[in-house]
């Protein structure tokens, strides 16, 4: 694939440092600061720029709208929200008020549609219908579960059964402590800690009825064998949890750093089924489930997806070093799986997603040449960048 260039006042300087290999080829090597600058940049030009014969900048209108979950109903709220924003980029603008945080928790509420489907958002500002009760919730196997509330929907006990039977194998022992919640449970136990700790307390780690993830019958709250679910993060299980429970369709759905987008504080227990695809997905990206769907699920948009970046089409690396990429999407949005011709002369060794840039890293682990790729579900492999690593 032929890269398209970010029209920037710096481009040429590529904001790298390098310097000259044998060959005479620039050989690249990170500088943190320089990257932060280059991938800032980028963010404030979130999408190509094409600049009139005058070099007129894009109107705020022009920035939001060229963001590729933007919704034109969301037009007056994404203005509004920049303007008492200013120091957000265009695309978290978008992401924000798709989520519906221009408006304060438990406002402008509106209702699921698909309760049933395995990427119903319940938050906040998100309710399930009145009544709902899944269909076809059952009990976990008594050989991962203890307390009372033990059921899950069919697919997600299957899961979960898998998962707890797998960490077993490696020595880690995980338990079910609380699924599956009625609406009439969840607002007996919401009334109890308000009345502890006030309804603003209470707000950050307990959901009101109706908007409990719990209700949906794809959550679990865990423990292990010896101390309470609340201190799991604390346990050698939930280092094992972190690298490895969205294999079987899980997330941490309320992650460390991720309060003001969720309203809730931390909870490394709370875990909830998404499905596998959707979570390795939310996992490499960095995301959480409501930036996701804000992201992803909020304007498919049409067309094929690619990529941009302000990376030339070669590249040469230093044995040993590395280099991120920063990739921006076009055309309809969907999330890449990125890889190399040849592992082992060049790794690729971290994903995120941030302010509407895939942030690459790859390693140089040997002298030699490869490809680097991205595919799209459905697509043949297009081939990024041709990457020389220098011994």
């Amino acid at each position: 694939m032929k890269n398209k260039w970010i029209l920037l006042p710096v481009a040429a300087a590529l904001l790298l440092t390098s310097c000259q290999s044998a060959s005479g080829a620039a050989v690249y090597r990170n500088n943190p600061l320089e990257l932060a600058q280059r991938v800032g940049q980028t963010v404030q030009k979130s999408t190509e720029i094409h600049l009139s014969a005058d070099f007129a900048e894009p109107t705020p209108q022009e920035s939001l709208s060229a963001c590729l979950h933007y919704i034109a109903a969301n037009q007056e709220r994404y203005l509004s929200y920049q303007s008492a924003h200013p120091e957000m980029s265009p695309w978290d603008v978008v992401t924000y008020v798709n989520i519906g945080l221009d408006h304060p928790f438990y406002t402008n509420i509106q209702t699921v549609s698909d309760p049933a489907g395995l990427l119903a958002l319940c938050n906040k500002y998100w309710k399930l219908p009145d009544g709902y009760e899944p269909s076809d919730l059952r009990p976990l196997s008594s050989r991962v579960a203890v307390g009372v509330s033990n059921q899950m929907r069919s697919e997600a006990a299957g899961a979960f059964e898998q998962l707890c039977a797998d960490a077993k194998k490696e020595g880690y022992t995980i338990l079910a402590q609380s699924a599956y919640r009625s609406y009439a449970r969840q607002k007996s136990l919401y009334s109890q800690y308000a009345a502890q700790d006030g309804t603003e307390g209470a707000d950050v780690y307990s959901s009101r009825a109706g908007h409990s993830d719990h209700q949906t019958g794809l959550v679990v709250d865990v423990k292990n064998a010896s101390l309470p679910y609340n201190r799991f993060g604390e346990t050698a299980e939930y280092q094992w949890a972190k690298d490895n429970i969205y294999k079987y369709g899980f997330i941490i759905h309320y992650p460390e750093g991720k309060q003001a987008i969720t309203g809730y504080k931390t909870e490394e227990w709370h875990w909830r089924y998404v499905g596998k695809k959707a979570a390795a997905e939310i996992h490499s990206l960095g995301l959480t489930l409501d930036e996701y769907c804000a992201i992803f699920l909020a304007n498919p948009g049409s067309g094929v997806p690619a990529l941009t970046s302000d990376t030339p089409d070669t590249l040469s690396l230093a044995q040993g070093s590395s280099y991120t990429f920063a990739f921006q999407p076009s055309g309809a949005l969907a999330v890449p799986t990125f890889t190399t011709g040849d592992g082992t002369i060049l790794s690729t060794a971290g994903l995120r997603f941030r302010s509407g840039t895939y942030l690459l890293s790859v390693q140089g682990l040997a002298p030699g040449s490869t490809n680097l790729y991205a595919t799209f579900d459905g697509q043949a492999p297009i081939r990024l960048c041709s990457v020389t690593v220098e011994g």
